[in-house]
């Protein structure tokens, strides 16, 4: 029986691109051959059908098959980019009906049922119950920061809690990057994040402008032509299944060695 890694996206702070970084990475590791949930753990605000372009075909949701027996093969939606794509929404209303260990075993099912490789839970900007359930989940935490001095606070805090909760692997993404603020001194440097943050970085992902458009129209990062917020989630995505890819590999139209230079 093949095992199924379930992995966290998380901060407690809201704002800093969680759902972004979930939807695009979940897409990315089934485009890659993996099969991949990607379930919705933000309850009650439920973003991430929009942000997948799903919004129409959600009829059931995790509370659905946990506390209602439905099977996962009829709740669970199938992303029409990939064969190895499913989706799952949160519920519309919470009111605390789960528990650590039911959540925990049901996504375990739902992996061996649906003979999953990869699940992704992205979850809310806080640490109250969803954050609870994910965390119990979890073999992985995805950390998201970006380089606004809340954020990165929240995500060393962020560390701390999952740390209490026993996810002991642990990785951090820069969401936004951009190099200038870095170079002129408003921004501390990469270096400076990652030691207040406490947590190894994993990836760091370039700000898009154009990529909010591309989400209020359900459509994900990889549709945007030459973009190096699409290598970055690729990049990520084969860090995450065990391939050893050096920062800003194949970004485009960069001097890698002296971008990291500058930024450190």
């Amino acid at each position: 029986m093949k095992s199924c890694k379930t992995i966290m996206v998380t901060s407690c702070k809201g704002g800093v691109g969680k759902s972004t970084v979930s939807a695009n990475l979940g897409i990315r590791l089934a485009l890659d051959g993996w099969r991949t949930l990607v379930v919705d753990c933000d309850f009650g605000v439920r973003s991430l059908d929009l942000i997948m372009g799903l919004e129409d075909e959600v009829i059931f949701d995790i509370t659905d098959i946990i506390l209602r027996d439905i099977p996962p093969e009829r709740a669970l939606i199938r992303d029409g980019r990939s064969e190895n794509l499913f989706f799952c929404s949160a519920p519309y209303s919470y009111n605390n009906e789960l528990e650590p260990e039911s959540f925990r075993d049901a996504l375990k099912n739902i992996g061996e049922k649906m003979e999953l490789d990869y699940i992704i839970i992205d979850t809310p900007g806080d640490t109250g119950s969803p954050f609870r359930l994910a965390a119990a989940a979890a073999d992985t935490a995805l950390v998201v920061s970006t380089y606004q001095p809340a954020s990165i606070r929240a995500a060393e805090r962020t560390g701390i809690l999952l740390s209490e909760a026993g996810v002991e692997s642990r990785f951090l993404i820069i969401n936004c990057f951009g190099p200038d603020g870095i170079e002129f001194g408003v921004q501390p440097g990469l270096l400076e994040v990652i030691d207040k943050t406490a947590i190894r970085l994993i990836g760091i992902i370039p700000y898009e402008a154009a990529l909010a458009e591309k989400q209020a129209k359900g459509e994900d990062v990889f549709t945007l032509p030459r973009s190096n917020a699409a290598v970055a989630f690729s990049n990520i995505a084969k860090r995450l299944t065990g391939r050893n890819i050096p920062l800003f590999t194949d970004f485009r139209k960069i001097k890698r060695l002296a971008l990291i230079k500058k930024i450190q």
